[in-house]
């Protein structure tokens, strides 16, 4: 377009209605819109792309079942976990509420994105209820969490500690009871969940960090 052809379609413009205008920007100039808007949508999922791959997930936790009060107080969890590590900008925390075993099609699911997480040793902790670790009975899902903490750390927590039968009958520590951790006490999380660490494969670091984070 020319300078003088611009000058005709902007006198052309400032002479009609706001509806007028917006007719007639659409229905004559919608091509390099939509092509616009395309290359925009591009460069967005480009830079996200690169932005995400040099982030580092340097905790990735799912609480399952949790109410929407609870994912909120969530966000304060994680925020002060985030301080408390003094991670830097590219390095992000993960807390994954989307998982619900609440009925037959969420559960449906949301089986099938939990299981492709843990498959792929995404989700370094899973926090839920005895309920649903039982429903991963036999599946090895969760570590034995004698190769996960060290041997002073377990024998203070064998209170709390939560156990189930490996491949050959023998119990073994998989979950920690959170009752007496900040949970309930300071983020109004319920006093029944239990701690499962499912990776060591990230930062096994960090998942000792948030464990005594929480059982402070």
């Amino acid at each position: 377009m020319t300078r003088k052809e611009f000058r005709e379609e902007k006198e052309k413009l400032k002479d009609m209605t706001p509806a007028d205008r917006r007719w007639y920007i659409w229905n004559y100039y919608k091509v390099p819109i939509l092509i616009g808007l395309v290359i925009l949508l591009m460069l967005y999922e480009v830079g996200g792309a690169f932005w995400r791959s040099r982030q580092d997930c340097m905790l990735y936790c799912i609480f399952i079942n949790q109410t929407s009060e609870e994912e909120a107080r969530l966000n304060h969890l994680k925020d002060d976990f985030y301080e408390h590590e003094n991670f830097s900008g590219l390095q992000i925390v993960t807390f994954d509420a989307s998982i619900r075993f609440t009925d037959d099609l969420y559960s449906d699911a949301s089986a099938i994105v939990f299981q492709s997480l843990i498959s792929t040793d995404t989700v370094d902790i899973v926090i839920t209820k005895q309920s649903v670790m039982e429903q991963f009975h036999n599946q090895n899902i969760f570590l034995n969490l004698q190769e996960v903490l060290p041997p002073q750390r377990l024998s203070q927590l064998e209170s709390a500690l939560y156990y189930d039968a490996d491949s050959s009958g023998t119990p073994v520590p998989i979950g920690i009871y959170l009752k007496n951790s900040i949970l309930p006490s300071e983020y109004e999380l319920e006093e029944d969940s239990i701690l499962g660490v499912c990776t060591l494969n990230n930062h096994p670091e960090v998942i000792q960090d948030f464990i005594s984070f929480i059982l402070k």
